[in-house]
């Protein structure tokens, strides 16, 4: 939520008062925001408020006259989908409307104009990680929708008018049960490697008063016009799956599962859905943080008992770190020598200092640094000079001077556990070589 001292709105218009916008609503009337709200068909107003019934794609025409009723409001928050029962098309939905919208802020005199998008404007990937940077790649009518769309509300940007994109990963929450996406295997083993992203109703929500916040703030130039939401913990295909047979108390036969998989990737000709990692670090760096972090919480949230959500002290690699400090701590002094001569050659490396740069970005980003200093905490201890042993010469100052010099190699191969899933095979594998006969070859899967 909005921290107590960035500005919130007085009067909002909720464009799209669906299943997202209508909660929206409520969450700002009940912090006393007079709150509008606009849908095709009649609803219910917010508390204090007021429901018009309206289609938004007829405002996207300068000549038709804006009613009265949308005016004086200082904020614009637009959560426009498509209708399949009324026969919607996604190619003239999202345009008309992002038109529309751009077209009441900049009339009524609004200060900030909120867009929901989707991460689907990345089109498809190949698990790569996706930030706001990230080239967008539309490759179906749909997306291009969304980008046109999306161009259309940037382009109102300026002129006292703070016009933001807020692209939500998969939507789930309250009434929307996550579960049928990820319960028939059988459909699902194609993309059984593939990553997913998800977002807590209630969390998107969050974000977009944190946007609004900071949109309507003193330094509302420096706001972000581009954001990611998601909960930051994007999980493989077959993890979910799991996770919801856990749910629904069954188990799952992962051998002919994944007998089936190698069968049907090859049977896949083009993608069908999209296989990214969602980051969040941008949306984090203005305070948010999601309180459903992971789809085992929203679960928990929505009432399926038999899923536990424990906190692994090391983030999502506990059992392969504490595996490898227990290595660590067993090496023989033949063991040490070599990993040392084999550091000082491979630090040199132009390859590992590319992976260090890369490995320093994907820390300041993974939020995880409680993880971090956990895990930190034992291995240095572990790494301490005896006091009888003499300090390193010239290297009073340092404060590895007091550590064996397998701290180096040894804290460079903790970094990259920790993080593990988030870093290419070809990174962590450069990251941990010297030390990679005590890591575990299999990877931990997350959530």
């Amino acid at each position: 939520m909005s921290s107590p001292s960035l500005p919130a709105p007085r009067r909002a218009l909720v464009l799209g008062a669906g299943w997202l916008g209508g909660a929206l609503a409520q969450s700002l009337a009940a912090e006393g925001v007079v709150v509008t709200t606009v849908r095709r068909s009649a609803h219910t107003a917010p508390p204090a408020g007021q429901a018009l019934a309206l289609d938004l794609c007829t405002l996207s025409d300068p000549t038709v006259p804006l009613p009265d009723a949308l005016r004086s409001h200082d904020v614009v928050i637009a959560l426009v989908a498509p209708d399949r029962r009324r026969g919607d098309d996604h190619g003239t939905t999202y345009p008309t409307s992002a038109r529309a919208a751009a077209r009441i802020a900049r009339e009524i005199g609004a200060r900030a104009l909120c867009w929901i998008s989707s991460t689907g404007v990345y089109g498809y990937t190949n698990g790569e990680f996706v930030d706001e940077d990230t080239p967008l790649a539309a490759t179906d009518p749909s997306q291009q929708a969304l980008i046109a769309a999306e161009q259309l509300v940037r382009d109102a940007d300026g002129d006292g008018l703070v016009a933001g994109v807020l692209r939500v990963a998969g939507l789930y929450g309250p009434d929307r049960d996550p579960l049928p996406r990820y319960r028939e295997v059988t459909t699902l083993a194609a993309r059984w490697e593939h990553w997913t992203n998800l977002a807590w109703r209630d969390d998107v929500i969050a974000a977009i008063r944190v946007w609004l916040a900071h949109a309507l703030g003193p330094n509302a130039a420096a706001a972000p016009r581009v954001l990611n939401v998601a909960d930051g913990t994007p999980l493989q295909v077959r993890t979910c799956a799991a996770i919801v047979a856990e749910a629904e108390g069954r188990t799952l036969d992962l051998a002919s599962i994944a007998s089936t998989a190698s069968t049907s990737v090859a049977a896949v000709a083009s993608p069908m859905r999209s296989n990214q990692r969602i980051l969040v670090h941008r949306l984090r760096a203005l305070g948010w943080r999601p309180q459903t972090p992971s789809l085992r919480a929203g679960l928990l949230r929505l009432g399926y008992a038999r899923v536990t959500v424990d906190t692994p002290p090391y983030g999502p690699q506990t059992t392969q770190i504490r595996t490898f400090l227990q290595r660590l701590a067993a090496l023989d002094e033949d063991a040490h020598a070599r990993v040392l001569a084999t550091w000082s050659a491979h630090r040199e490396r132009a390859s590992f200092r590319r992976a260090e740069r890369t490995l320093g970005e994907v820390m300041a980003r993974a939020d995880r640094e409680s993880a971090r200093d956990a895990a930190a905490g034992p291995l240095l201890q572990m790494m301490r000079r005896p006091a009888d042993e003499p300090a390193v010469a010239g290297a009073s100052d340092d404060p590895l001077a007091t550590l064996d010099p397998m701290a180096e190699p040894a804290l460079a191969t903790l970094l990259a556990l920790l993080v593990r899933d988030l870093l290419t095979p070809d990174t962590f594998a450069e990251l941990v070589a010297p030390l990679a006969a005590l890591v575990d070859a299999t990877e931990t899967a997350t959530g």
